[in-house]
């Protein structure tokens, strides 16, 4: 088993001992692609993945001073579609979707479909147990929509200003 260990560390790659990468350069890299650059993950249809969610979205924003936005939005995003549509059936999958560009981040959650259509315009009761992130979620984004159908699934998405 010790041989095992030596051969894994040779694989680790070393962690940056200096600070975070500039914003300059993140900006610059950004704008070399056309559109920005955009990140997808296909996740198990279960509530455990929740906080893989927010993980990946965490790392690829963790020079954006928008990260614990986006990170609670993507979380929201993707515990509805695992309760509300079939994404969180047996065999499942969601996919989560990060575009950043210069000026804006917009995370993105694909479904299974097979469910209810997001209501963000909806007032909810401030103690009510249920039906507060789909609010949070607007109030948070500067942009908020979906589009798709019950048959092959809906993207809902949300976009917020990246300073």
């Amino acid at each position: 088993m010790p041989e095992t260990t030596a051969l894994a560390t040779v694989f680790v790659p070393k962690q940056r001992e200096s600070g975070a990468v500039q914003r300059e350069l993140i900006d610059a890299m950004v704008d070399l692609h056309p559109g920005g650059l955009t990140w997808r993950r296909t996740f198990p249809g279960t509530l455990d993945q929740i906080p893989h969610v927010r993980h990946f979205t965490c790392y690829l924003l963790a020079d954006s001073p928008c990260q614990d936005d986006a990170e609670q939005i993507v979380a929201e995003l993707a515990a509805n579609a695992l309760q509300h549509t079939s994404s969180g059936r047996p065999h499942g999958t969601f996919i989560v979707e990060i575009t950043r560009t210069t000026t804006t981040i917009t995370i993105a959650v694909y479904d299974c479909g097979w469910g209810s259509i997001p209501r963000f315009g909806e007032r909810c009761c401030s103690d009510a147990e249920r039906g507060r992130g789909l609010a949070m979620v607007a109030a948070i984004a500067d942009q908020v929509g979906y589009e798709g159908n019950d048959e092959l699934g809906h993207r809902v998405w949300a976009k917020i200003h990246n300073p």
